[in-house]
Order: structure tokens, then C-alpha cells, then sequence
């Protein structure tokens, strides 16, 4: 009985929303006019790729004859534009604290707390979930909506964006970003975490009218792994915004201070992340130490590096780290520093492009990729678009730094102010991204109109 009246209640829900939707199309907005639900935990003022991608997807929207309803986190000034709606929810375990922790190779979480993870599932972000989806089912009472879209992860966010588009029978988009298990996603200890996590991403992918990923390997693995039509996949890259604050003109670098230095300094500027493998490169660096191969070089971190890791490392001759800093700054460190460090670890070289690449590229100096594994996309795409201004090694091996960096001084001694970006980087202008976006969630929702 009990399952049965589950199935009635089920039944309700999908007639309730299926005529509101019918009946709001007759006598709602303009037919030309399309409406979004965009369901995404990371949203600006957060930081990071996620945010940065999802914002990106919102505020150009619009442009292609969208109307983009967010459903996110609740959090301080979220920017407003034309044709976006905020529909922010709070985080009933948001603790305040920043999401983003400092990073020191070494420190882990330790066992039991990987076990504990195991035990909420689908992630800490399940009571926001919750939250959300009551607040997603008012959207979808009060407003048309044409179709819901999620980026995944956190994986809460795709069982909340699953949970509206099966109670209201719309179409779902999954925007896969990352692979659902491994070094991107989640890693659950138990096999019984692990089942539970893949039923949720076969239920999201199963669900989906469309798929998005942001790099053709991980496209072909969905398509394998899911049996998923390999048309009905779409690769949006990660790319740069020309308009979210990047400066393109030395005027304005020159008229800043300098910074207090002298010989060659080269910034990593964003997010450290154990993924692409700092700690191989502090290792390496340690080995350098006494050879003189690093008299002259500062490496310096812009973002969640810990500030006391340096110190404890023996590294505060060659290694510094200013902590968090807002957008524009990070944006100005690129300018003033003479190259930037991109540590590109296996897994994203073998499944994406980091996103920090894009900007390294507009921001105009040269870009010392070191990757954990040779071939990485990240190194494929810099020298096939701005080979003369790449300096490539393995992130272990130290004589091959040391002459990278030979090579990078000399082309820093050549051009010491930034260089314009380079032609192919055009590509991956978000704006572009976005329209290609827009066109085809257009096809979609127009073949099952």
C-alpha cells in the first residue's frame, strides 16, 4: 500500500507540473523567450573554476534568448545582470569558514575522517540539497520553466537538480566537469559508498536529454561507461571571460607599484589543489636547493597556499605565498610576475585543461608547465597554440627544470613586458562558448517541444 501511494503521490506531482507547464506556455512569456534553471552549489562571489564556469553560463545566456533562473548557495553580494535570476539558499551547515582551506602538502584528513565521509551521502552539501529542491519546486510552481541544468560536482547538486526534473518531468542537462569517482570527484572507502554513488550518476546520466563535459576524453568515457549517445554529448571547454577583469593593457600594469624583487619571479596564481601534485614539485624544488640552479628564481604563490608552509618546508628562500586575494588582484599578480607556474597533475592532464591555463594565456607572459605525467592536454594545448612562449618538464625531474628555466630567462630578458594572447586563444572566449551553448539547448528543447 505504502508503495502505491508513493506511485499516486509521484503521479500527481508530474500531471500538477506537466498541465502548469501547458498552461503557462499558452498564457506566459513570449514563446521566443526560454527559461533556465540553473542549478549550481559554486556560484560567485565564491571563487574558483566552478564558479567562474557557471557564471559564465548565466550571464551570457541571456544573449541567446534565455532568461536563467540560479539556484545556489546563499552567500554575500552575488552579482546581478540582466535577464539572471538569484534564487540563493542557505547552507544549513555553512559554518562560515572558507570553503577554500589553506593547502600544505603533507596534511591530510587522516582515516577515519575519509570513513565519516563515507557515512553522508552523497557529500556534506546533502542538508543544502534539501533545501534546495524545496526551494526549486516553488521556482517550478510560480515560473515557466523549460528545462533544468546542473553542474556536477558536488554530487548534492545533481541529485537536487535530478529529484525537480523527474518530479516535473522537464529536461535535465548534466554538466560533467569533473569524473564522478576518482581524484576529481569523490572516492568513497567502502564499497557500499561506492555503489551508492554510482547509481546516483547512472540515475543523472540516464535522466539527461544532454550531456556536457568539459573535454572530448571525458565525453567518450560517458558515451562508453553510460552507453550514452555520443551525439547527444556536448564539449564546452573551460575558458577565459574577456570582461571579468583581466588586464590587457601594459598602461596599467606600469602605473602599479613593482614588486619588491630582483631576479626572476614566477607566480602560481589560484588554487593549489592535490590533485596536480604540489608536492612532487616542492620535492623537486628541495632537490634544487643546493645547486644554484635557483639563485636567482622566487616562486609565488597567489591564493590558498598556507603561508606558514614555506617556513616549515625550508623552502622561504624560494617559495612565498600571499594567502587569498580577490579576483583583481590575483589578475594583477599574473601581470607583475615575469612567468607563471602551471603544475599539471595525471588526472587533469589525461581528462581537461586546467582552467587557470586560459587566463595564464590572456594575461600575456610565458607559462612553466610542469606536469606529473609527459603528454598532459594542458601541454598538447599551450604548444600547439603559444609554443614560443612554453617551457615544458616533468614535474620530477630536476635537470629538465633547471633547463626550462635557463630557457625561460631567456625569453624573459628578451620580452620583459607582456606579450599580446595569441591568436588561438580566441577559441575559448567564454562568450563564444556560451553561444555555441545556447544554440544547442535551443535544438533540444525545440525537438521535444
Amino acid at each position: 500500500m505504502r508503495r502505491q501511494k508513493e506511485s499516486f503521490e509521484r503521479f500527481g506531482r508530474l500531471e500538477f507540473f506537466g498541465f502548469w507547464r501547458f498552461n503557462a506556455r499558452m498564457n506566459g512569456a513570449p514563446s521566443d523567450i526560454w527559461r533556465l534553471l540553473l542549478v549550481t552549489y559554486w556560484y560567485p562571489p565564491a571563487v574558483g573554476a566552478a564558479a567562474e564556469r557557471l557564471h559564465a553560463f548565466a550571464r551570457y545566456l541571456p544573449a541567446q534568448g534565455f532568461e536563467c533562473h540560479v539556484l545556489t548557495a546563499r552567500r554575500s553580494s552575488s552579482p546581478q545582470h540582466k535577464g539572471v535570476v538569484l534564487h540563493p539558499v542557505e547552507d544549513p551547515l555553512d559554518s562560515g569558514a572558507p570553503i577554500m582551506a589553506d593547502y600544505a602538502p603533507g596534511r591530510t584528513a587522516g582515516v577515519l575522517a575519509d570513513h565519516v565521509r563515507d557515512l553522508v551521502f552523497p557529500d556534506r552539501f546533502l542538508h543544502w540539497a534539501h533545501a534546495a529542491i524545496r526551494e526549486g519546486r516553488s521556482i517550478l510552481r510560480e515560473r515557466r520553466i523549460d528545462a533544468i541544468m546542473v553542474s556536477f560536482p558536488p554530487a548534492s547538486a545533481v541529485l537536487a537538480a535530478v529529484e525537480l526534473a523527474e518530479a516535473s518531468g522537464l529536461p535535465l542537462i548534466v554538466d560533467l566537469r569533473d569524473r564522478w569517482l576518482g581524484p576529481g570527484g569523490y572516492s568513497p572507502k567502502s564499497s557500499q559508498a561506492r555503489h551508492r554513488h554510482l547509481q546516483l550518476e547512472r540515475r543523472a546520466i540516464a535522466r539527461s536529454g544532454a550531456v556536457v563535459t568539459v573535454s572530448e576524453p571525458l565525453a567518450d568515457a560517458a558515451a562508453l561507461e553510460h552507453g550514452y549517445p555520443r551525439g547527444k554529448i556536448w564539449v564546452i571547454p573551460n575558458g577565459y571571460d574577456p570582461s571579468a577583469g583581466l588586464v590587457t593593457d601594459n598602461s596599467r600594469t606600469e602605473a602599479e607599484p613593482p614588486l619588491k624583487r630582483t631576479g626572476l619571479t614566477i607566480a602560481h596564481v589560484g588554487t593549489v589543489i592535490e590533485r596536480n601534485r604540489p608536492d612532487l614539485f616542492f620535492e623537486t624544488i628541495r632537490q634544487l636547493k643546493q645547486s644554484g640552479a635557483l639563485s636567482d628564481v622566487r616562486f609565488r604563490f597567489v591564493g590558498n597556499l598556507s603561508p606558514d608552509y614555506p617556513t616549515e618546508a625550508g623552502l622561504s628562500e624560494f617559495v612565498e605565498s600571499t594567502g587569498l586575494v580577490s579576483h583583481e588582484q590575483a589578475n594583477l599578480e599574473m601581470r607583475r610576475a615575469d612567468a607563471l607556474l602551471l603544475l599539471t597533475g595525471a588526472y587533469v592532464g589525461q581528462w581537461g585543461i586546467s582552467a587557470k591555463l586560459f587566463e595564464y594565456l590572456y594575461a600575456g607572459r610565458p607559462i612553466l608547465c610542469l606536469e606529473e605525467s609527459p603528454g598532459s592536454n594542458d601541454r598538447l594545448l599551450l604548444e600547439s597554440i603559444a609554443a614560443e612562449r612554453t617551457f615544458a618538464a616533468p614535474m620530477s625531474d630536476a635537470d629538465s627544470l633547471t633547463r626550462a628555466l635557463a630557457a625561460l630567462r631567456a625569453l624573459v630578458a628578451k620580452h620583459p613586458s607582456p606579450l599580446e594572447p595569441p591568436a588561438g586563444l580566441a577559441t575559448f572566449d567564454r562568450t563564444h562558448q556560451v553561444a555555441q551553448l545556447g544554440r544547442r539547448l535551443k535544438e533540444l528543447l525545440l525537438s521535444i517541444r
